[in-house]
Order: structure tokens, then C-alpha cells, then sequence
């Protein structure tokens, strides 16, 4: 491949389909690939992806098919149209401009103190909603990894940048990934990038998110690169053997050969979490490195369900830290003060359970196990005038019928509150009970 100029500022490109000329702006940043420019559009803000080198033809009709297809989730800045130009060779894409309330993953990962847990539970949600979209309609990612990645941990929202990297699970493969994120056999070169390979990419990342280290990356592996020099095996060999032939869970519950590194705070965070959360991290990294089909992998449906569960378990220790309900383990001991936290009410739904801690949601996904999470309709928050105590307000549009045990059933009208203490409780499209 050879090097194009890439004096672009001041240059004007052509939209191939809206037929629009576009005057490219200032230098965003750069890559392996390509220029990332500023530009304008009908007087909103895009961006332009300009190639380095003259990329393949195949490239070029691979971008151009997801410009047609179009982006199967909000979070994807994703390709609109193809750009060229009448006075350099090559071509280009313009795309929606990444917001500056957005940061890289490892910038929130770096940071010494992470936000709220509810924050960090819906990040993750929104990241499995995203895939879930992208691999819906037969699309695989191929790269995700800290750098393609970019979090609003204010309004736990994500954006997903780099998306020519997106392709069929059965088209040519222009990127096979980042080390750290790739599964076994692609490290191995034994299968191409896939949805499959994917979901060992996205379980490396959540276990990033929430646990803040490596999944594979323990005291054998430490062990093994301080010896290497004396028996001459390369990164390249060393790599090969944690990533692709001899991967090791930290935590995996059969091989203690490579458990965490003394100190290292991955062991603080992962006893944190309920077991049933754990369990899942577990498959991805025992079943999940052996087997590398959809059987073996955890699918984006198995992590929505335990992320919606671990997020209605979120409550506070009478120390003022946050913990969480472990239905398995109700006398898990707090993190910071090494108490057995106070049991909380808890809602008790057909086919859940919600502690009743403030900032606490009830949506429609509780009542009827759709797929709406986003909807609150029922929040709890501090008594107005009873410290210590709480209220569930009524944000919905719909009556709610309360009766406590031994007394009279009370209509709560939309934007009012009850009291939480034992009763059953009327949401219209679903009864459930408040329990101590």
C-alpha cells in the first residue's frame, strides 16, 4: 500500500450518496489507519475518517455496505457515507462526531474512586445492549478493547467509535483484534474474528469494568515473564501461551495455578459482588475459553439478566457503604466495616426481587420481563421526615392499590408515596409483596 497525502484541512470532499460537499475542518486524531477531521454538515457536528494508505477495494465495499445497512444501535457512531476527493487518490467516511462528554473505559477504569454502582451496573447493561443489536443482524465487531470504547459514566451512556473494524462473521477480516481482548482461538489463528469471538472480547471487558484487571493475568503469568530471559521464550511466545494455548482464570474454581497477584485489589473487588454474578464470569472464563461456541461463550441474554438482577440487589450498609444482597449469601459481610449489613425490604415480584434501598427503580421490565429498563415507573427515596427510613413514589401514569397486613386497601394515585413497610402491593400489571 502506499502513503497518501494527508494535508486534508481546508480540502473539500464529496459525499458519495447525499451527492454534498463537505469543507474538512480541524485534525481530531489519528490512528494505524487513518485521520479523523472535523466537519459540518448542514450545521451540525461530523467527523471524516481519511485512510493513510489506499486501503483495499474490499475495505472500501465493506464500509459501504454498513453505510447502507445503517447503525442497529444508538451507540455506534456508525459510517453514513462514503467521502473521495477530485485531488488526492483514496477515499473516506464521514460519521457522527464523538461528543466531548465522552472518555476512554480506561480512563473510568483508572479512576481511583468508580462511580456508583448502579452507574457502573447500567454501562454495562447499555454495552450488552449493543452487541445484542450488532450480532442480531449478523454482524460482528472484531476489536473491542479499551481504545473503541467511550463512556459518559454522567449518564452512563456508552458510544462505540471505529466501527469499520465491524464486518459478517464470514467476510474478510481487515482487523483481528487487541491481544488482551482476543479469545483463545483467534490468538491461536485457529478461526477468524466473530460474534462468538466477541463475547470473549465483551466478558474480558466487562470483567475490566467491574473487577478492574485482566481475567488471565495472574501469578503464573507474572512468574512466567520473569523467567523467560533465562529460558528464551519471547512476549510473542509468553503471550501466546496465557492468551491462546495455557489460559488460566484467576478465580477458576478448579485450577488454582494462577490466582491474583498478592495485593492486587481484583481480589477486593471480585468478593464484592453475589455469587450468582460471579458464577457467570466463571463460565465465560472456564467453559467459556474451552469452548468456544455459542454453548460454552455467555450470550448478551445471560449477561442482561444477571446485570438487571445484580443492579435490584444494590443497598447500603449501616456504615454508609454500598453493598449488595446476596440472596445466596444474606450474611455476606460488608466490605468496609467487616459488619453483617442490616437485611433490607425487599419487594418480592413474580419473577424477581428488588431491595428497597433509595435510588432503587421499579420498570416495566419488573412487572411483565420485557425488555424495558429504561422507564421508571415507582423509585424509592428517603423519608422526608424520617431519617432512616424510606418511600416508594409512584412515577407512573397508573393507580397503584396498597394493603398492609390487618388494614384496608389505599389507592396510591401516580406521583404519590407509601411508606415501605410489609404489605402487598396492586401495580396493576403485576402484585407484588413488600417482606422485611
Amino acid at each position: 500500500m502506499s502513503a497518501q497525502p494527508l494535508t486534508l484541512q481546508g480540502r473539500i470532499l464529496k459525499m458519495e450518496r447525499a451527492g454534498t460537499s463537505v469543507l474538512v475542518g480541524d485534525r481530531l486524531g489519528e490512528g494505524g489507519q487513518g485521520v479523523v477531521h472535523a466537519v459540518t454538515i448542514g450545521g451540525a457536528p461530523y467527523a471524516v475518517k481519511w485512510y493513510r494508505y489506499a486501503a483495499s477495494g474490499e475495505l472500501r465495499k465493506s464500509i459501504a455496505a454498513l453505510v447502507e445497512r445503517g447503525r442497529p444501535h444508538r451507540a455506534f457512531i456508525w459510517p453514513i457515507d462514503l467521502v473521495a476527493s477530485h485531488e488526492l487518490g483514496g477515499f473516506g467516511y464521514v460519521m457522527p462526531r464523538l461528543e466531548p462528554r465522552f472518555s476512554s473505559f480506561a480512563q473510568l477504569v483508572a479512576r481511583p474512586e468508580q462511580p456508583p454502582f448502579r452507574v457502573v451496573i447500567a454501562i454495562g447493561r447499555h454495552l450488552i445492549s449493543a452487541f445484542e443489536a450488532l450480532h442480531s443482524v449478523g454482524l460482528c465487531y472484531r476489536d473491542i478493547s479499551f481504545g473503541n470504547l467511550w463512556v459518559d459514566p454522567d449518564k452512563a451512556d456508552v458510544a462505540i467509535i471505529d466501527n469499520d473494524n465491524v464486518g459478517l462473521d464470514s467476510g474478510e477480516v481487515f482487523v483481528w483484534g487487541t491481544l488482551r481482548f482476543m479469545a483463545p482461538e483467534v490468538v491461536r489463528r485457529e478461526a477468524a474474528p466473530s460474534s462468538l469471538t466477541d463475547l470473549h472480547s465483551l466478558a474480558v471487558f466487562l470483567f475490566y469494568l467491574f473487577m478492574h484487571g485482566h481475567p488471565l493475568e495472574g501469578v503464573k503469568t507474572d512468574s512466567s515473564y520473569s523467567w523467560a530471559e533465562n529460558e528464551h521464550h519471547s512476549e510473542t511466545d509468553l503471550a501466546m501461551r496465557h492468551f491462546g494455548t495455557e489460559p488460566v482464570f484467576i478465580f477458576d474454581p478448579n485450577d488454582p495455578s494462577n490466582p491474583p497477584r498478592p495485593g492486587d485489589p481484583v481480589s477486593v473487588w471480585w468478593r464484592l459482588y453475589p455469587k450468582f454474578f460471579r458464577a457467570v464470569f466463571e463460565r465465560a472464563f472456564t467453559s467459556g475459553l474451552r469452548d468456544p461456541s455459542g454453548i460454552g461463550r455467555v450470550a448478551e441474554g445471560v449477561w442482561r439478566r444477571a446485570l438487571t438482577r445484580l443492579a435490584d440487589c444494590v443497598y447500603a450498609c449501616s456504615c454508609g457503604a454500598s453493598v449488595f444482597f446476596d440472596p445466596d449469601d444474606p450474611e455476606h459481610r460488608c466490605w468496609n466495616c467487616n459488619n453483617i449489613p442490616p437485611r433490607p425490604r425487599l419487594l418480592e415480584l413474580p419473577n424477581c426481587t428488588v431491595v428497597l434501598s433509595p435510588g432503587a427503580t421499579i420498570t416495566p421490565h419488573h412487572l411483565s420481563r420485557n425488555r424495558d429498563q429504561d422507564t421508571v415507573i415507582g423509585i424509592v427515596e428517603n423519608h422526608p421526615a424520617r431519617p432512616g427510613e424510606f418511600v416508594l413514589r409512584n412515577t407512573s401514569k397508573s393507580t397503584w392499590t396498597m394493603t398492609p397486613p390487618g388494614e384496608s386497601a389505599k389507592v396510591v394515585e401516580p406521583d404519590r408515596r407509601l411508606g415501605i413497610r410489609p404489605m402487598s402491593i396492586d401495580f396493576g400489571s403485576a402484585h407484588g409483596n413488600i417482606t422485611s
